[in-house]
């Protein structure tokens, strides 16, 4: 009880009693339904009665799975609708030939008619699938009605035996399909069996007669309900194991993304001071360090290698990365891995031959990018593991419409067991040297690479102690297209004004000393409001933009672009990334602006 005063009224005070808080009552969800609840949730609802379904299958799961069974039955009732079309097509010859009176005939066009109408309406829609259930329930209660009005029009208790088993092609329509919700196909079912029922009665049918039909369709509607419940769960179940394995998928490649994005800006940085250590060391060389700048540098290229196959692994199985094809020239791009990989294996004491194409085709139909990667990983296996001897590529036509590419080495070869086992992630077989580098994942980035790209294929020819001849197969492009070209830079950075973004400060200062190193004058900014201050300043038109793509502060690389092209005219430009940069934004970049993933390779 409490005491209170109204303002400006005198008198006693008055008490205003404490009422006991209202407890509101929890809905009891594992209550036990009655039997209204049952048959309304039955009606509306879209699974089957509770408890009949698998777990953890939540409302958006039964949404997607209803989704992709209608995608999977358009087709399905397309043939089912053309079937019902030609069955009263045929029924109508019938009452031409027999003399049947013309309304029934009329009556088995306007089904006709009506099922032409939606087999129009399910082919012209732009989403068939949202329209798989209306034209299920409407074929199906047209193609029941016509049937049973025939009956009565008819008047003859005599056709009820072979009217009411008409309707049994309905009842495998709509129970043995995924076409209609379980609700649905219920109502169907007794409705139809309830109108058949009233229809004898109406005619004067035997009863003897009648309660055999109705026994017999009520077994057909007991039938169809358990095979519906067994046909559901075990789509649903299909469908929930292959989606559980996508989500699986999908966390995966979720969580590279983000290993990728945490590592690749520190890869950056180490690549970029093991850089700026090379260039001292010959500044004033010490032999004692020789050795170790050597291999800290190729174990930092093997790692930054090994770690961008493993993405791209990843990005390929899972459908993130897909190829663009384009007309690609076969011999520039042997000859630029020539001279890529001349020097490796003149270190390593092996001849390299490369057979460059003297006549037609010399042109294929892949994504110049992955496939010089693909024949990189190839040649950098080839050379790796041949101790002595030659390693040879060529390309030569195979059949009509194919380039085959061998690249053929005098190694140890590989085992026959092996061949399908060396394209795995991490396998090393026995053919492995102790002094080799490497994971074993560039034959698995081959392997997925090949299989992502329309046309291609692989074949590997190996015995122990002959050599391994891997034969890449390519779809050759007939027009003379103009080809895609790679972005080669061709003169040296010595005495050259860069200009680089970055809003990582570890990475920036790594990146300025290894440009500075090279002898670049250097100017090195973290912002865009940077950029300008440093713009303003200065007399010079950058020779290079170098710059991130995701900066602080919502920047990208489109304002720090547009801000020193305002400003010095166009300027070539580099951007670096850690991450997937969509086409729609590669599509605003200016000309002379190219791509480079982090961490780069020094050499670059």
């Amino acid at each position: 009880m409490a005491d209170t005063q109204l303002p400006g009224v005198s008198g006693p005070r008055f008490t205003i009693p404490k009422l006991p808080p209202v407890k509101q009552k929890k809905p009891n969800y594992r209550a036990k339904p009655g039997v209204w609840q049952i048959l309304s949730k039955l009606l509306a609802a879209k699974l089957p009665l509770k408890g009949l379904t698998i777990s953890r299958f939540d409302d958006s799961n039964e949404h997607l799975f209803w989704e992709e069974c209608r995608v999977e039955a358009v087709r399905t009732l397309k043939s089912a609708l053309i079937v019902g079309i030609a069955a009263f097509t045929v029924f109508n010859t019938f009452d031409l030939i027999y003399s049947v009176p013309d309304a029934q005939r009329c009556l088995r066009l306007l089904a006709v008619t009506v099922l032409l109408i939606l087999l129009y309406k399910l082919s012209r829609a732009a989403r068939p699938q949202d329209c798989v259930n209306v034209v299920a329930k409407t074929s199906t209660a047209v193609c029941a009605s016509s049937v049973l009005i025939i009956l009565l029009a008819e008047r003859n208790p005599a056709f009820y035996s072979t009217t009411w088993a008409g309707l049994l092609p309905l009842y495998f329509f709509c129970y043995g399909q995924l076409f209609l919700y379980l609700a649905e196909a219920l109502v169907f079912g007794f409705t139809a069996m309830a109108a058949t029922i009233v229809c004898g009665l109406w005619l004067g049918v035997e009863e003897k007669q009648l309660a055999l039909s109705a026994f017999l369709l009520l077994l057909i509607n007991l039938f169809g309900y358990c095979t519906r419940i067994q046909l559901g769960n075990h789509s649903r179940r299909a469908f929930w194991a292959r989606r559980t394995a996508e989500m699986a998928a999908e966390h995966k490649s979720q969580f590279l993304r983000q290993i990728a994005h945490n590592l690749r800006q520190p890869l950056q940085a180490i690549n970029c001071y093991a850089s700026v250590l090379d260039v001292a060391y010959h500044a004033k060389p010490l032999d004692s360090l020789r050795p170790v700048v050597d291999r800290m540098g190729t174990a930092i290229d093997d790692l930054c290698n090994a770690f961008n196959c493993v993405l791209d692994i990843s990005n390929l199985e899972t459908g993130k990365k897909r190829p663009v094809l384009a007309p690609v020239s076969i011999n520039q791009l042997l000859f630029s891995l020539e001279n890529q990989f001349a020097p490796l294996a003149e270190k390593r004491g092996l001849r390299l031959k490369f057979h460059l194409r003297t006549q037609p085709p010399y042109t294929v139909f892949s994504n110049i990018g992955m496939l010089s990667q693909v024949l990189s990983n190839l040649l950098d296996n080839a050379i790796k593991y041949t101790a002595a001897g030659w390693v040879t590529v060529g390309a030569v036509k195979a059949g009509k419409d194919r380039l085959k590419i061998h690249v053929y080495d005098s190694g140890s070869g590989i085992a026959c067991g092996m061949h399908e086992d060396i394209f795995k992630e991490f396998f090393r077989g026995h053919r492995r040297q102790a002094d080799s580098q490497g994971l074993g994942i560039g034959l698995a980035y081959v392997n997925a690479a090949i299989n992502t790209m329309p046309d291609h294929s692989i074949k590997l020819s190996s015995r122990l102690g002959k050599g391994s001849d891997f034969q890449l197969y390519l779809p050759m492009f007939p027009s003379q297209a103009r080809l895609v070209q790679t972005f080669i830079p061709t003169q040296g950075l010595q005495d050259k004004l860069i200009f680089i973004v970055d809003d990582d400060t570890e990475v920036l200062t790594a990146l300025t000393r290894q440009l500075e190193a090279w002898g670049c004058n250097v100017l090195a900014a973290c912002s865009l409001a940077q950029t300008l201050v440093l713009l303003k300043d200065c007399c010079l038109p950058p020779d290079l933009l170098i710059t991130d793509f995701y900066l602080q502060a919502q920047e990208t690389a489109h304002d720090i672009i547009a801000a020193v092209h305002d400003d010095c005219g166009p300027v070539p430009c580099l951007v670096l990334s850690a991450c997937a940069i969509p086409p729609q934004e590669k599509a605003k970049w200016p000309a002379n602006t190219h791509l480079l993933r982090k961490p780069a390779n020094a050499n670059v």
